[in-house]
């Protein structure tokens, strides 16, 4: 009878640390890194921004943005990759870290869609071509005329190899057989900096950055890689108007976390994004902010990021880019 009072004490005793242990492992239940593979000022960073706070109000922890710039969104993205699958660590991803760079480059040490699970796809951002306001250059052919005429003189502010903004300009050098020099900066706000500071000719990166200094009037916008004019800046001819079909490569962003993540955390995040993406006021505050909102469900953001590692691949055998 004593050993069986022993037992049963012990039983108790485990049945209530196991109650402690089950409430602990309630997702959420401490801070959330959301992780943005670029410098602040970038649209990917200010997107994040944009749907952060309304994340941590959302889960009742905080959320709290991470910048981890290098190798052009390749350290950010993989060191979710690599984080622990708990749901603690998410990442803001871009599609040119998931669909361009895994195509072009040797660096990349992470497959997007083993080592990652797509969980919501909030937006996408066209490329803008800009001057400076008192800049010579009026239009895309001015700017394709002179380079032909004065090969390597003229210097392209970017965030480096594989990023959209370079991937679009090397189209565009490539079509037409001419040579600009390319200065890579960690991020969207260093290259609003140098061109809004004289020391890079010509930009041609994400729409969101650039817009508040194109209504300004401090930047002249050239050329847009959307489908269509964008709404805000119908005055913007596309790409594909001027000529140039091929420079059409647009930022995706989307939020996606370690593959292999718990089943019950998935039931958190995924019906708690697609509410939050569907929100009429963030959908507002993000098209103030220049991004074309354009919600995908998890499958469907997965297919998005096949379909366009598919189309990408064709392009850049078409072009006889070398990976580097």
């Amino acid at each position: 009878m004593k050993r069986e009072t022993i037992y049963l004490l012990m039983g108790v005793v485990v049945f209530a640390f196991s109650g402690v242990a089950l409430g602990q492992d309630k997702y959420p239940s401490q801070p959330i890194g959301l992780v943005v593979p670029y410098g602040p000022g970038g649209s990917a960073d200010v997107l994040a921004r944009l749907y952060g706070e309304d994340l941590s109000k959302a889960l009742k922890v905080p959320v709290t943005v991470v910048n981890r710039a290098g190798g052009t969104g390749i350290n950010g993205t993989a060191s979710v990759a690599r984080a622990k699958k708990d749901g603690y660590t998410l990442l803001q991803g871009t599609s040119n870290a998931l669909i361009l760079l895994p195509i072009i480059s040797k660096e990349v040490n992470y497959d997007p869609l083993k080592d990652l699970i797509p969980l919501a796809h909030f937006a996408s951002v066209p490329s803008v071509l800009v001057v400076k306001s008192d800049s010579p250059f009026r239009t895309l052919d001015d700017v394709v005329d002179y380079a032909r005429k004065n090969p390597g003189k003229l210097n392209n502010g970017g965030t480096g190899f594989g990023s959209e903004s370079q991937f679009n300009l090397d189209v565009l050098c490539i079509r037409n057989k001419i040579q600009i020099n390319s200065i890579p900066f960690t991020g969207g706000g260093e290259v609003l900096s140098a061109i809004l500071g004289g020391h890079v000719d010509l930009s041609f990166l994400a729409l969101p950055t650039m817009g508040p200094q194109i209504k300004a009037g401090k930047l002249r916008a050239l050329a847009v890689t959307s489908k269509t004019r964008h709404p805000d800046f119908p005055s913007i001819s596309t790409t594909a108007e001027l000529g140039h079909p091929d420079v059409k490569f647009r930022l995706g962003l989307g939020v996606l976390a370690p593959a292999g993540i718990p089943k019950p955390v998935l039931d958190v995040l995924i019906p708690t994004l697609e509410k939050i993406f569907k929100s009429p006021e963030l959908v507002q505050r993000a098209t103030s902010a220049s991004f074309s909102v354009e919600y995908m469900g998890s499958e469907e953001y997965r297919k998005f990021i096949e379909t366009g590692i598919q189309s990408t691949e064709k392009i850049v055998r078409e072009l006889n880019f070398v990976k580097k």
